[in-house]
């Protein structure tokens, strides 16, 4: 590597580092201004700038834009690694707010204060949505920290990649406070309402067998829902009680119904069922084959458990829907198909069952992310617990 100095001014030089060639046979300068009085402070600033481009804090090649950098971080990443529902999550945040506002800096220009710029501005920004106890009437909202957060972290992951592929020196998100936001609440049912939960699940009769096989199934694994609907009868040992959960079915509306592999490795896992599960898809198996013969020809095989009335893939979403609509019905609070999820974990820890057992069982690639979301004090122990001390302290009472 080898460097220069050209005179441009009274009081200026140029530094041109030149640094071997390119793929194509072009050679690999860099430049830089400098204003001192003597050549011997130039000369100084010289073997600096030569540090600086050996040592990598000088990239190398043209900057692209935010826009051109958008191009490159889909094709040589997002479209390879990223699982299709995350990505078209991440391009509509890109095609919404984060590239009209980025999109014409130079990617080495985007400074903290840039960012912050942004920020303020996407608290200011609303978002159409539909009021649906308004008769569908569109109305504006405005965006959430959780949602100016998740444009932060995408941001900040994407000028971190560019960082790695040695397109900038750093990562300017990297110097900003991210968007403050509250721990979710994760709901979930007491002891009390899980059990009135099953009792009325198991009224259910006839072609609602369906739903009363997928929630006391869900209630029992702890699946996501994901993870649910894309089980297969091939999935099922009911000799040994065991379910293998190894896929997930999800819906984007630019693809339809898909399958897709399981959130993480540790997701792929075999899941022990009681007795009475395993009765349960047995019944379940005999109403769904009934159903395959009443369809005949129409029927479309995909050996899928949960499927409409011709056999397709069922939509994620139909399972969840009618659930929320049914706890509301039999009086119970209304919680999301996933804090079923919730409710399943916090039941089996309460009962004593190992943190580890458990986090295995949902498939968690962490303990500690069972430890964080999952582990609460349920009621009837808070109870135990507040009689713990009177009992050890307060002599009983004279008869």
């Amino acid at each position: 590597m080898t460097g220069s100095i050209e005179k441009r001014g009274k009081n200026s030089y140029r530094l041109v580092v030149f640094k071997g060639y390119d793929l194509d046979g072009r050679p690999i300068r860099h430049q830089k201004t400098i204003h001192c009085k003597k050549k011997s402070e130039a000369q100084i600033e010289l073997a600096k700038f030569l540090t600086e481009v050996e040592s990598g804090l000088i990239v190398d090649g043209n900057i692209p834009t935010f826009a051109q950098y958008v191009e490159i971080w889909t094709k040589d990443y997002a479209l390879k690694e990223l699982a299709p529902s995350t990505y078209y999550s991440y391009k509509r945040m890109l095609e919404t707010r984060i590239t009209p506002y980025f999109g014409h800096y130079k990617l080495n220009k985007i400074k903290p204060t840039d960012i912050m710029r942004f920020y303020d501005l996407l608290e200011e920004d609303t978002q159409i949505i539909r009021r649906k106890n308004n008769n569908g009437k569109k109305t504006r909202k405005p965006l959430s920290q959780k949602t100016i957060l998740e444009h932060h972290r995408l941001l900040s992951a994407m000028l971190h990649k560019a960082v790695y592929w040695q397109l900038i020196v750093s990562n300017p998100a990297e110097r900003v406070q991210p968007p403050k936001t509250s721990k979710p609440l994760r709901r979930h049912y007491d002891e009390d309402q899980t059990k009135i939960l099953v009792d009325n699940l198991q009224k259910l009769k006839g072609n609602q067998i369906k739903y009363r096989t997928a929630i006391l199934l869900d209630i029992f694994t702890g699946a996501r829902l994901g993870e649910l609907v894309g089980l297969e009868w091939s999935d099922i040992d009911f000799k040994n009680g065991i379910i293998n959960i190894n896929k997930s079915s999800q819906y984007l509306s630019e693809k339809g119904v898909f399958t897709k592999a399981p959130k993480t490795e540790s997701s792929i896992r075999d899941v022990a069922i009681p007795d009475f599960i395993v009765s349960l898809l047995e019944e379940y198996k005999l109403w769904y084959d009934e159903q395959k013969t009443i369809v005949g020809d129409f029927w479309h095989e995909s050996n899928r458990l949960f499927v409409q009335d011709d056999g397709k893939p069922i939509h994620p979403s139909t399972i969840s829907k009618w659930f929320e609509k049914f706890v509301k019905k039999i009086g119970l609070p209304v919680i999301n198909f996933h804090g079923l999820r919730h409710t399943n974990a916090t039941l089996l820890i309460s009962q004593q069952v190992d943190v580890a057992t458990v986090s295995a069982r949902l498939g968690h690639a962490q303990i500690t992310t069972t430890y964080n979301f999952y582990v609460h004090p349920l009621k009837s122990h808070d109870r135990i617990a507040g009689n713990v001390l009177e009992n050890l302290l307060i002599s009983s009472k004279a008869n």
